[in-house]
């Protein structure tokens, strides 16, 4: 058996609240690499005296990439509380169990011991992820603004090139704009999609607008706050839903709160939004 290949991470895409009284667990093995996979689970609290790591529930195996296999069960729990690990049984026969303190031949693991499994402390309907139905419905044609369409040339930025006249390339500036998008509405509607996914239309120095200068203001060269709202209205008329990326753990060497850093240095009143090393 792989056990390389063999992973769980609890309270995240492998183990999460499906309903407010169902958890949905996952687990990844190497493909066709394993047979069967049991859940072994539980209230932490009675682990002792309802003997619960002697009873097995059968895992279903979901899907599989080109690489991995996926096993899948739903569990629920009276407490709302939950402890669980897996045994394994490989295609060669062998056997092992895995919880929070890795893979154990499954012989010589003691299932008795409530540090063995994986916990979920308690069913918190506030941590459920919820789906908006909507967004289940939504078929997403995601847009790179400054290589789409160039519906205003009075915008472009300096040295940008006729379209179609290259090959993009990295710091390459084609003139794309939140006109252009406009301009092809109804392109996009005869597509089939409802929902465009905009990469950062935020204030930048690149083309990408991934380092943000200005998180409250449209980068100039694809227009500017009354046109992205008038966008979007054009967009709800046509059914369309819009959803902007942002990336708000970062942002550009051109901000002014970093600006003020290099500036100030330690006497900036911005030097705790960032990870500084060293001053100066």
């Amino acid at each position: 058996m792989n056990t390389a290949a063999i992973y769980h991470r609890p309270e995240s895409e492998y183990a999460f609240l499906y309903t407010a009284d169902t958890f949905r667990i996952r687990l990844r093995t190497c493909k066709d690499d394993v047979k069967k996979v049991y859940l072994i689970s539980g209230d932490p609290y009675t682990i002792d005296s309802q003997k619960w790591y002697l009873e097995e529930i059968p895992m279903k195996k979901s899907l599989s990439t080109l690489v991995h296999d996926y096993w899948e069960v739903e569990q629920t729990s009276s407490t709302r509380r939950l402890q669980y690990g897996f045994h394994i049984v490989g295609i060669d026969g062998t056997e092992c169990f895995y919880g929070d303190q890795g893979i154990f031949a499954y012989e010589s693991a003691n299932l008795a011991e409530a540090n063995y499994y994986f916990r979920i402390p308690y069913f918190h309907e506030i941590d459920r992820f919820k789906v908006p139905q909507w967004a289940k419905e939504t078929i997403w044609y995601q847009i790179f603004p400054e290589r789409f369409a160039n519906g205003d040339s009075t915008n472009d930025p300096a040295h940008t090139l006729p379209w179609g006249s290259k090959a993009p390339d990295r710091d390459d500036f084609f003139g794309g704009d939140l006109q252009g998008v406009i301009d092809h509405l109804d392109y996009l509607v005869d597509l089939g999609i409802n929902g465009i996914y905009f990469c950062p239309i935020f204030q930048a120095m690149s083309n990408h607008k991934y380092d943000t200068i200005d998180y409250l203001k449209v980068d100039p060269a694809f227009g500017d706050e009354r046109l992205l709202k008038e966008l979007i209205e054009k967009a709800h008329k046509k059914g369309i839903r819009i959803m902007l990326d942002a990336v708000f753990n970062h942002i550009g060497s051109d901000s002014p709160q970093w600006q003020d850093v290099i500036k100030n240095g330690e006497k900036s009143i911005y030097k705790d939004w960032f990870h500084i090393h060293s001053f100066p």
